[in-house]
């Protein structure tokens, strides 16, 4: 039950649909009912209405013209018609509307939002059969299979990265002999050196370095690599410094060379990674702007956030592996150092959708979604290695090492359960009825 083998080919009355992103919504009627001088009402529920279809679809290549005409003219056609959903299957729907979207700065493309509700009340919906999966029983010790195709994935993250990295680079080259093409940049040339500088010098600053001299508009090349060399020699390699997002710098780099709205973009995007959540849609502009000089700001940011997602990927992707071998963190702080990965990944895909073409972003997301899955599931793995985490409760006033002594009759545990109960004060003097958490055996 995965997106590779169970997504459908989209269509509508037989005109295929390239898919970017879908919503499906449904309202209920509900019918209120109150009592003067009574707090609150009755409420019924008086069914569900339509299901409502709401599909982004883009349009690229030169035939983009030729598709799309085929889909407005079957959106005009009046009536019903079959639409085959990637994920729910076929649904008999009719059209609530499009808006096609041109840019100026994406030829050859276009992007459709499209609305279809429901035609018919009761029809049959989402009938597909799935086959479970129930990856969250696999028995450790019976699952050799599993766990040997998922560490070789995870050796492959080395590779997966260095050609992230290329392609990032290329991507860097084109966007700048672009700018350079563009009439009347001349002016312009000292404010985008000036921008490039300051970040390249933002970022050694984080390694504790100093940019050597270069003039980064004849040496296309140079800035991704200074800018990746600082990152990997400034991220740390322990778990410790890690979890405490010392490789996360709060704000960008150089943001000061930046324009203001680029430079609040990438400041949020960090803020959001260091605590581990997910960056907002709104936080990252639609397209690349047309401006070159603010283009060059955005394809800064691009380049410092993907390769903080590679170099901290790279670093916890090792701290994983280390716990396989000898447990040290707990769960949570497992967890939490996925969450760093994981955040800063959803950043640069986030940033590579919104800011380039398709085919150009395509290859980047699709390997930062493989590195990704990779830290996660290894770092599962990781977790169920270790015996399920319970709530006890001290009888008596102890300390860790009794404790430790009583529950696993091994003293030198006393500091397994200091890692799980970061918050306790008093490890030597632990009153009775403290609730701690402890591995069940």
């Amino acid at each position: 039950m995965t997106w590779a083998e169970d997504l459908l080919d989209c269509s509508y009355k037989g005109v295929a649909i390239e898919v970017m992103d879908e919503d499906l919504e449904a309202a209920r009627a509900l019918g209120t009912h109150g009592v003067p001088y009574v707090d609150g009402d009755d409420v019924e529920d008086l069914g569900r209405g339509a299901r409502q279809f709401d599909v982004r679809a883009v349009f690229n290549g030169v035939n983009y013209l030729l598709q799309l005409q085929a889909l407005l003219r079957v959106l005009d056609t009046r009536g019903p018609g079959e639409l085959i959903h990637p994920v729910y299957g076929s649904v008999t729907v009719v059209s609530g509307g499009y808006k096609v979207s041109h840019q100026a700065s994406r030829p050859d493309y276009a992007e459709v939002a499209l609305k279809f509700l429901e035609h018919t009340p009761g029809q049959p919906f989402f009938a597909r059969q799935f086959e479970f999966v129930d990856v969250g029983t696999l028995d450790i010790e019976d699952s050799a299979n599993w766990q040997d195709g998922v560490l070789d994935l995870f050796g492959r993250l080395d590779s997966l990265v260095s050609e992230v990295q290329s392609w990032i680079g290329g991507g860097w080259t084109g966007l700048i002999e672009k700018a350079l093409g563009l009439p009347g940049i001349t002016l312009r040339l000292q404010q985008m050196r000036s921008q490039i500088l300051g970040v390249v010098s933002g970022v050694a600053s984080m390694a504790g370095n100093t940019s050597s001299a270069f003039d980064p508009l004849l040496d296309l090349g140079r800035t991704p690599t200074e800018i990746r060399a600082a990152i990997q020699s400034s991220t740390p390699s322990t778990s410790a410094e890690l979890l405490s997002r010392s490789s996360v710098p709060s704000s960008m780099p150089g943001t000061t060379s930046l324009p203001p709205d680029v430079g609040r973009m990438a400041t949020v995007l960090l803020v959001t990674a260091r605590q581990g959540e997910e960056p907002l849609e709104s936080s990252v502009p639609d397209a690349m702007p047309a401006d070159p000089v603010e283009a060059l700001g955005y394809a800064l940011v691009v380049l410092v956030i993907t390769e903080l997602a590679l170099a901290n990927a790279q670093a916890i992707g090792v701290v994983i592996e280390a716990e396989a071998d000898d447990l040290t963190l707990s769960p949570e702080e497992l967890e939490r150092l996925v969450n760093l990965v994981r955040s800063l990944i959803q950043a640069a895909i986030l940033l590579h959708r919104r800011l380039y073409d398709i085919e150009t972003a395509l290859p980047v997301i699709e390997d930062l979604r493989t590195i990704a899955a990779l830290i996660q599931v290894r770092a599962r793995q990781v977790i169920l290695q270790r015996p399920p985490l319970l709530s006890r409760t001290v009888e008596s006033t102890s300390s860790l090492r009794l404790l430790a002594h009583r529950w696993y009759g091994d003293n030198s545990r006393a500091l397994e359960l200091l890692r799980l109960n970061p918050t306790l004060r008093t490890p030597y003097g632990i009153a009775a009825g403290t609730v701690m958490r402890a591995y069940a055996n």
